[in-house]
């Protein structure tokens, strides 16, 4: 498993260390108005299209083609085994974001909340829905993480490096989105990225351990030869 993603979690660790320093520095305040205050025309016809990038509907959608395409490319065993541990990969991780914002932090602030006193230094994107409470973590980054390393793990690029950067970048982007709309602080960002990285390779480990022998042997064999040998290299890596 850790040989697929470890391009994807160098960069990840680097994150770590460079956001604690900027949590450690800076107010939660001036991160935010950082990116907030930073907008564009462009950025306010992007932002609220990309961020949907992070909705749970685009995680299903993402299983439900990676089923399809294991099947067509790879056979049936295969597509019970992508869709399989994408499956746990959205369940667990949604999950988690759920019991945190619901159990432990359901009255943790959004921006516009932290901001009531002064809402005028917040950018606020026409059309844009702003909600009040439940701000960490940030579930659309959680989801965007999710993702990308799931993608990263099941389709196994020969440019591992370059679609890890692509993949990391595509995720941080989501969550600078959150930002950008107004809807969490770094913190939640920062936060929902180590839960989405840490609950998905939790996921996809239990997942690759509960399903039968049998029906990794046969995933590994599928039909298409360079499909084969990333699904033989995935089991072997579990």
């Amino acid at each position: 498993m850790f040989a697929k993603t470890r391009p994807f979690l160098i960069l990840f660790l680097v994150f770590i260390i460079v956001g604690a320093w900027l949590l450690a520095t800076y107010s939660k305040a001036d991160l935010l108005l950082a990116v907030n205050g930073h907008y564009s025309p462009f950025g306010d016809a992007v932002m609220p299209w990309w961020t949907n990038w992070g909705d749970g509907g685009a995680h299903i959608a993402i299983i439900v083609l990676l089923i399809v395409y294991a099947r067509r490319k790879l056979g049936k065993a295969a597509a019970i085994r992508w869709g399989w541990l994408a499956f746990l990969a959205f369940a667990l991780p949604s999950l988690l974001s759920q019991v945190l914002k619901s159990e432990f932090f359901n009255k943790e602030p959004r921006p516009v909340t932290f901001f009531a006193s002064t809402p005028d230094v917040l950018h606020h994107v026409p059309g844009v829905e702003l909600w009040t409470y439940n701000s960490f973590p940030s579930g659309h980054t959680i989801t965007a993480f999710s993702i990308a390393l799931t993608l990263l793990y099941l389709l196994a690029p020969r440019r591992v490096w370059t679609w890890s950067v692509l993949l990391f970048v595509w995720a941080c982007s989501v969550g600078y989105s959150r930002m950008y709309l107004a809807e969490h602080f770094f913190k939640d960002v920062y936060g929902g990225a180590i839960i989405g990285v840490l609950a998905t390779l939790a996921a996809l480990w239990i997942g690759e351990r509960s399903l039968p022998r049998r029906w990794r042997k046969r995933a590994a064999g599928g039909g298409v030869a360079a499909g084969s040998a990333a699904v033989a290299g995935s089991s072997a890596a579990a």
